[in-house]
């Protein structure tokens, strides 16, 4: 099954309902938050994290790495990703970067491009089309994508078709892609078969 993501989470889902200790509340998210039950799921599955303070920031910003550790995450990569750290891909993300080995895998994946000057921007603030692109490219839409006009309105065109973007609001082009809204594109992600 190409979603089985998707059936992880719903377990884990109905786990968090039915036990006393829910493993992933922040004091920001409130229960009742139109993303609220994607940052409770992913932060579960350990796809998404909050802050150390217990906060999740869903107003805040995520980075060009953050993501691509959390699209590496969304595929169960983590292990894979683990072990390609240390490789340099781009100029400015070193080995020694703490996300060398997602932004090395989702590169060689065809997920993330750089700048086209051999730099990726790892602390550049994710963009919405930028996120969606990645979410993607990463279910494997590129080349339906490509069909439609490529980046970034055929990717948008994709991510619309197939109900990533549902009730996702507060998203532009050119406009830094909130926590929250990664968040609720992320968890639909889940639904959404791979195209192999």
């Amino acid at each position: 099954m190409k979603n089985l993501s998707k059936v992880l989470a719903v377990v884990l889902s109905f786990m968090l309902v039915f036990t006393t200790v829910g493993a992933a509340s922040y004091t920001d998210v409130a229960a009742d938050a139109k993303y609220g039950e994607a940052v409770s799921v992913l932060s579960s599955l350990n796809i998404l994290k909050g802050y150390e303070d217990g906060t999740f920031k869903p107003d805040g910003d995520i980075t060009r790495a953050e993501f691509a550790a959390v699209v590496c995450r969304l595929l169960g990569l983590e292990e894979t990703a683990n072990g390609a750290k240390g490789q340099q891909v781009f100029n400015d993300v070193p080995g020694d970067h703490w996300a060398s080995g997602y932004v090395a895998l989702a590169s060689q994946q065809g997920i993330v491009n750089g700048y086209g000057d051999g730099n990726f921007g790892p602390e550049d603030k994710v963009l919405y089309e930028q996120a969606i692109k990645m979410i993607v490219a990463a279910l494997g839409y590129t080349p339906m994508a490509e069909v439609n006009g490529g980046y970034p309105g055929g990717f948008q065109i994709v991510a619309a078709q197939r109900g990533i973007l549902a009730n996702v609001s507060g998203g532009a082009t050119g406009v830094a892609a909130t926590r929250s809204i990664v968040a609720q594109m992320s968890y639909i992600a889940l639904e959404v078969p791979i195209m192999g």
